[in-house]
C-alpha cells in the first residue's frame, strides 16, 4: 500500500486533509499530524508513532511537509526510520494542495516518478493571479 502523510506546524496538515478530501474523497491511505503550538516534542512524536503504525516494510510512504526542516518533518522521518525503516519512504517539503493531489492521481505510478511529478506540478502551480478590467464590462475579475 501506498500511504500519503501529511505533517506540519500547526493546523496546515489537518486543513491539507481536509481539502484533499473534498477533492479526492475520503482515503484510508491518507495521513495527517500536526505539531501544534505549545505541544511539546515527545507528544508530537508519540502522535507521529499512533499514526505510522500501521506502515511496514512492504509500504511506500510519500511524505509532505510544511518545511523541509522543519520539525513536524524530521520528527516523523527519525520515527519512520526507527518504525518501517526509509527504503520505500520519499519527503517533500514545501507541500501545496496540487501537490497533494498530484500525489494522489499518482498512486498506481512508480514512487520516485510520483514524486517527481508532485515537484514539478508544485513550482507548476504557483503564479501569479492578475486581473484585467475591461470597460465593457461590469465584472473586474
Amino acid at each position: 500500500m501506498r500511504y500519503h502523510l501529511i505533517v506540519s506546524h500547526g493546523g496546515f496538515a489537518a486543513g491539507m486533509a481536509e481539502a484533499l478530501g473534498m477533492l479526492v474523497g475520503k482515503r484510508e491511505d491518507v495521513l495527517q499530524v500536526s505539531f501544534r503550538d505549545g505541544m511539546a516534542l515527545p507528544a508530537f512524536q508519540e502522535q507521529v508513532r499512533q499514526v505510522i503504525a500501521p506502515i511496514t516494510a512492504e509500504d511506500e510512504v510519500i511524505v509532505m511537509a510544511d518545511l523541509v526542516n522543519g520539525s513536524p518533518l524530521t520528527t516523523t522521518m527519525a520515527a519512520l526510520s526507527e518504525g518501517p525503516g526509509l527504503d520505500n519512504v520519499r519527503a517533500v517539503g514545501g507541500m501545496n494542495l496540487p501537490m497533494a493531489v498530484t500525489a494522489i492521481e499518482g498512486e498506481d505510478g512508480l514512487l520516485d516518478g510520483t514524486v517527481e511529478a508532485m515537484r514539478s506540478c508544485a513550482v507548476e502551480e504557483v503564479k501569479l493571479f492578475r486581473t484585467e478590467t475591461n470597460a465593457d464590462s461590469d465584472d473586474d475579475i
